[in-house]
């Protein structure tokens, strides 16, 4: 009895080490001569190097308890006081209001007097508070339903830039059913989104709640160097490196045939498919055209994140807070940068400065362009933006070409629909940040799950 899981991010890495703490036997087979995926920590002459997520939130738990079962709890912290995020909108930086939630004043008074919007702009968030409910439940754009609630300069100024720059995709095409379902939520029990948002500041207040977002002192990569661990010590565990699954093909019995690279066979009785999404839909094709057609539906984009290092004089003045989102309409490359050396302890050595910046959303054509081309693109923004000129003493350029899953109006029936044409084969599952979550605590409890799903099938005892 042997599960097959293809594809070593974080994901797959979780689904192995689930399995593993079930005594089932696992293979985990990753294309690349790494393991980690989308996640990886480098020091690079004492910068601490993300070339992916650079943290997590805590409220969703996964990624929280698989750091206490790693023996990671002593590395989680949080970011640094004062937390200040600016937005650059009409040529100028406005610093966001304190308070902010997800895209919504949790707090009253910061949000009256912030200088981000004009007196006319005010009044017409405020309307919120007035309008009723639309009573739909259909999915729709995150950006028509903020729009209609709380006017176009909140969409282009915030929620544009804050959640369009996470997941990757404009906002008048992300799904509100899939990313912030929580908001038709809000609007169902309170009417207002105003209203719901300032109560659950209330509570938070009172809760003495702090920055969800929190990551691990030694960078994000604690985690593949903990699961990693976790799995070469199980004897029922084989990792495979450099290795490309090419089919998959059912057998008589019900198990699976797995082709590689190479010509070499191997047969798995279940599989945990937590490739990239595009990857994912060519190994279905064989054994489930149905639910690959549904997989290869969900659109894909690009990113890249530039890691530059200054010693810190090299700027007029000193960069302010954590970072800057920009707007849509600036004429900028970059989609904003975070100061990671002042957002997070211990990331860059005494007397310098290390920015995270993301290109891709404003000029997706910059991507394909060489390393030196992308930072000089990033260092002309940043010219401009910090008033930083001379070259950097530290690059690293990291891209995602085509792995970056878009979660575009109707994502969720897309998903519903490969998962159940996938209903008759209960020892094939899938998951991964194409599905149910791009953050680490959702592909983490994606992993999870799919090795309880295989499990299962298998054993009739859920692997936990």
């Amino acid at each position: 009895m042997t599960v097959l899981v293809v594809g070593g991010g974080i994901t797959g890495l979780t689904a192995a080490y689930t399995l593993a703490q079930s005594g089932i036997p696992t293979h985990l087979v990753e294309v690349s001569g790494r393991l980690g995926g989308k996640i990886g920590t480098e020091n690079i002459d004492g910068f601490l190097v993300e070339s992916g997520p650079d943290s997590f939130i805590s409220y969703r738990p996964a990624a929280l308890e698989l750091a206490r079962e790693l023996g990671l709890a002593d590395s989680i912290i949080r970011p640094t006081n004062p937390r200040t995020v600016l937005i650059r909108s009409h040529g100028r930086f406005v610093a966001m209001p304190e308070g902010m939630g997800l895209v919504l004043p949790t707090r009253l008074r910061p949000f009256v007097e912030t200088d981000m919007f004009s007196p006319l702009e005010k009044l017409r968030i405020g309307m919120d508070l007035l309008l009723p409910r639309d009573g739909r439940d259909d999915d729709v754009a995150v950006g028509a339903f903020l729009r209609r609630r709380l006017g176009r300069a909140l969409v282009d100024r915030l929620a544009g830039p804050l959640l369009g720059g996470v997941y990757g995709t404009l906002i008048d095409e992300l799904s509100l059913k899939a990313v912030v379902p929580q908001l038709r939520d809000a609007e169902r029990r309170h009417r207002s989104l105003l209203l719901a948002s300032l109560a659950s500041g209330r509570e938070a207040a009172a809760r003495g709640s702090g920055s969800p977002f929190v990551t691990l002192s030694g960078g994000m990569g604690q985690f593949i160097v903990g699961l990693t661990a976790a799995l070469e010590r199980r004897s029922s565990v084989e990792i495979r490196l450099n290795s490309k699954v090419e089919a998959l093909e059912r057998r008589g019995g019900g198990d699976f045939e797995v082709a590689l690279a190479g010509g070499q066979r191997v047969r798995a009785e279940a599989v945990v498919l937590a490739a990239p999404g595009p990857a994912t839909a060519n190994l279905l094709e064989g054994v489930a055209p149905a639910a690959s057609a549904h997989v290869r539906s969900i659109r894909h984009g690009s990113t890249a994140v530039v890691s530059l290092g200054y010693r810190a004089d090299q700027f007029a003045k000193p960069p302010i807070g954590h970072g800057f989102l920009v707007a849509a309409g600036e004429p900028l490359a970059i989609d904003g940068c975070t100061i990671s050396s002042q957002k997070w302890a211990s990331r860059a050595p005494e007397g310098t400065v290390l920015l995270r910046v993301f290109v891709g959303s404003h000029s997706p054509g910059a991507l394909a362009g060489s390393d030196a081309e992308i930072v000089a693109l990033v260092e002309q923004d940043l010219g401009l933006l910090t008033g930083v000129r001379s070259a950097p003493i530290m690059t690293r350029v990291s891209r995602s070409i085509g792995l970056m899953p878009e979660y575009t109006v109707g994502h969720l029936d897309r998903v519903a629909g490969a998962n159940e044409a996938l209903d008759q084969l209960p020892n094939l599952a899938i998951a991964g940040a194409p599905f149910r979550g791009v953050g680490v605590p959702d592909c983490i409890a994606q992993g999870r799950a799919a090795a309880g799903r295989v499990a299962e099938a298998l054993t009739g005892v859920v692997a936990r």
